[in-house]
């Protein structure tokens, strides 16, 4: 059967997505920058190349997770609707049969294992950098009987990353029949695709750093894995004082030993915070009776550790410790803000530093050491994930920095949000 097929003139207008697509190397890798269209240009060379596939040829398209593997389906299923009656889908195996018998899979690469078995013609591997260096052996392999070709995309996520050094390699021109290509926000701009406010708010929102590093693809190497790499002492360290006139914002953390509150207000746009209370050997009673006193004739509103609203054994007749600090503080459901679930750390790195970096914050000298301590101490791992496993070691505890993390995910979540949706064309 013989389709006739034009490539999309956005496409061809986009000189970096074209290089990318019409490229005769057998291997490219791609730093992207996110929203620059990189993933359009790697979905329409994986179907043009499916396009002259014979019965029993295959193509993968590989991604960290099912639900990222899902989004390129979609978007490859959306760009064939023109030609919907000549392709089979599989919605359920995420698979589209091609009309000369040729296939493409969509596969995650969480299981790196199960990626052995199958031999195949073309092969894409989606945000390379989030994935283990197991998933791509496993991709390479399925290439050698066929000698087929793959392209390698992801956004820069630091330079300790398996994809980084490859692409170093490559960009070195080190590995033959391979070719690098760097795709960022600012050649969205210029092919228009991307508007330039759209980046320009992005680069008010986001801490320096993460800025340059998601739109330029510039690594971002964040002071020895400092999670909180935008704290400054001198600018974020003052007096604080309590204005009871204006809601106080309690948020809790419900460790064993101590169990810990923070007391935060926010005013004319400006966050306090007034004191972290720490009490040790203690109990949630304890804690709202201190918390009572100091502040039950202002307006408080409640939020903090989503595990809080679990049925606890430490608690009397086994109450969530949500349920005694409504009882203990006499609120309503209208001051208590409890979170579903507790915020991912990479997401809630980005977001507490970037309230660190635009919204005005004094951390009280004298009253709130233990958030100061944490905010200079706490690191990461090269998941990305708070190093938060001993809790003999004082650096490690971060009890504070939790109380600050679930404040800021609750009630400063919109400085994330305040970025224009981009324009750009269909696929």
């Amino acid at each position: 059967m013989e389709i006739h097929y034009t490539r999309p003139a956005a496409i061809n207008n986009y000189p970096k997505q074209k290089a990318i697509i019409d490229c005769h190397t057998r291997f490219t890798i791609t730093d992207g920058s996110t929203q620059s269209g990189k993933t359009i240009s790697h979905i329409v060379w994986l179907f043009e190349r499916a396009l002259s596939y014979t019965d029993g040829q295959i193509a993968w398209w590989v991604a960290p997770t099912y639900e990222m593997t899902r989004i390129a389906f979609v978007r490859l299923k959306r760009f064939l609707n023109p030609y919907q009656k000549l392709f089979a889908y599989n919605d359920t195996a995420l698979s589209i049969i091609f009309p000369g018998g040729g296939l493409i899979r969509f596969k995650s690469g969480d299981r790196p294992d199960n990626l052995y078995g199958e031999t195949v013609t073309d092969l894409v591997m989606d945000e390379h950098t989030r994935m283990k260096e197991d998933v791509y052996f496993a991709c390479y392999s399925r290439l050698t009987a066929t000698n087929g070709r793959m392209k390698l995309i992801g956004n820069v996520v630091g330079t300790n990353t398996w994809g980084y050094r490859l692409a170093r390699q490559v960009e070195a021109g080190e590995l033959p029949d391979w070719t690098y290509f760097k795709i960022t926000a600012k050649d969205a701009v210029d092919a228009g695709i991307m508007q330039q406010e759209v980046l320009d708010a992005a680069e008010r929102t986001y801490p320096k750093g993460i800025f340059l590093e998601m739109f330029y693809g510039i690594p971002f190497e964040n002071s020895s894995n400092r999670f909180f790499f935008s704290f400054d002492e001198s600018k974020h360290v003052g007096s604080c004082s309590i204005d009871m006139s204006l809601p106080i914002y309690i948020s809790f953390d419900f460790n064993y030993n101590p169990i810990c509150a923070g007391v935060f207000q926010f005013v004319q746009g400006h966050i306090f915070c007034i004191e972290i209370i720490k009490l040790e050997n203690s109990n949630i009673y304890n804690l709202c009776e201190v918390l009572r006193i100091k502040y039950g004739n202002g307006l408080i509103i409640v939020t903090g550790d989503a595990s809080g609203t679990a049925n606890s054994a430490l608690t009397k007749d086994n109450l969530n410790y949500y349920r005694i600090i409504k009882n203990e503080l006499g609120l309503n459901s209208g001051q208590m803000r409890i979170p579903t679930v507790n915020p991912r750390f990479e997401e809630n790195q980005v977001l507490c530093n970037a309230v660190l970096e635009h919204i005005p914050v004094t951390i009280d000298k004298d009253h709130a050491q233990p958030l100061i301590f944490d905010l200079k101490f706490a690191r990461i791992d090269n998941n990305g994930k708070l190093i938060k496993t001993d809790r003999n070691d004082p650096q490690q505890q971060l009890d504070a920095c939790d109380l600050f993390r679930y404040y800021c995910n609750v009630f400063h979540r919109d400085i994330l949000k305040q970025i224009p949706q981009r324009q750009t064309h269909t696929i």
